[in-house]
């Protein structure tokens, strides 16, 4: 009995080892940022060239012809 007692402490003592220190608690939240950074595709999306001319303004979108793809079974009777 007293050796599982003392055995419960000692493994309760080591196990405090890796317990984190209770960090100190922030009053104000102090965020360095002026301005939001833009991500990849926003930044992209801004520094993407400008439709200037009529010609490119008013084009219509292309037309691809639609593709019909090959039956991928083939049933023979052989």
């Amino acid at each position: 009995m007293n050796f599982s007692i003392v055995s419960l402490l000692v493994l309760a003592s080591s196990a405090s080892a890796f317990m984190p220190a209770a960090a100190p608690l922030r009053i104000c939240v102090s965020l360095d940022a002026k301005h939001a950074n833009n991500k990849a595709a926003k930044k992209s999306n801004a520094d993407r060239p400008r439709k200037s001319r009529p010609s490119d303004i008013n084009r219509k979108p292309t037309n691809y012809p639609t593709w019909e793809s090959p039956p991928e079974y083939t049933i023979s009777e052989n």
